[in-house]
């Protein structure tokens, strides 16, 4: 009876021990997996941050197709073995997590387009109410757009958290994820120097801009694409605006170059 006890005791401590290494490889694969996800998203935001909006305007959309095909793809690359249960539930949140992306990136990255479009900045239209209407949507877009771009990384790591308690992970899984996600993503990451003071304050002028066109359709004439204005004084206050606007463009778009940086890490010395 003792040998059998023995060997009872033995087989229990054997299983114990193979199940907390099945589950300890589960939770790595897990949080390597949400790492890859999340690093994918912030790889997009990258090369959305590089285009030149003027010459690609629709690239958020190529962007939004090329993140999701690389979402698709990447359970199989990082599966080792057979899916398991809370598999599942990681592969749903990295959906989740990819779709929020995208749309965050959207509303970033789309009236980026739209502003540096020929419509936008085609005279002939400025004393159209119906052109002023869709600036002024556009204006609004943008300063959701900036408000977007300057929580960005708060935003992430509270989607992430958001999914983690919805799927009811346990603490340690938490934590584990959580730790994995820092050390081989976040923690290389930073908020970069976007400015929305200077991007409000940008367009702020734009909108007095296309409102002080509108609101004055007298004042001036188009010709030949150029502008020739009756109004002195409406000239004066038109040149001075838009001498702000051409000043301001570049920081402007500059802005959005840098919504997140890579973090320089100091190596230590040997």
């Amino acid at each position: 009876m003792l040998v059998v006890l023995l060997a009872m005791i033995a087989t229990g401590l054997y299983g114990l021990n193979h199940y907390r290494e099945v589950k300890k490889h589960q939770q790595e694969q897990i949080a390597h997996f949400l790492a890859s996800c999340v690093n994918q998203g912030i790889l997009s935001l990258f090369r959305l941050q590089a285009n030149d909006w003027k010459k690609h305007p629709g690239f958020y959309r190529e962007q939004q197709q090329a993140l999701r095909a690389d979402i698709v793809a990447l359970p199989q690359k990082t599966l080792d073995g057979k899916p398991f249960h809370s598999w599942k539930y990681a592969v749903e949140i990295c959906d989740k997590l990819t779709r929020n992306s995208n749309l965050q990136h959207i509303t970033i990255f789309r009236p980026l387009g739209e502003l540096a479009s020929i419509e936008m900045s085609d005279p002939r239209t400025f004393k159209k109410r119906e052109a002023l209407r869709k600036r002024k949507k556009i204006i609004v877009a943008l300063q959701e757009s900036a408000r977007a771009a300057d929580r960005y990384l708060r935003d992430l790591q509270s989607d992430l958290n958001t999914q983690l308690q919805t799927y009811r992970f346990s603490s340690e899984d938490k934590a584990i994820i959580l730790g994995k996600i820092n050390s081989e993503v976040l923690e290389f990451y930073q908020k970069g120097k976007f400015s929305l003071k200077s991007v409000e304050i940008y367009l702020e002028r734009l909108s007095s801009f296309y409102r002080l066109m509108a609101e004055n359709p007298r004042g001036y004439t188009v010709r030949n694409g150029s502008l020739y204005f009756y109004d002195r004084k409406l000239r004066s206050q038109v040149e001075a605006l838009n001498r702000a606007i051409l000043q301001g463009e570049g920081a402007f778009f500059a802005n959005y170059t840098q919504i997140v940086v890579g973090k320089q890490i100091t190596v230590p010395a040997i």
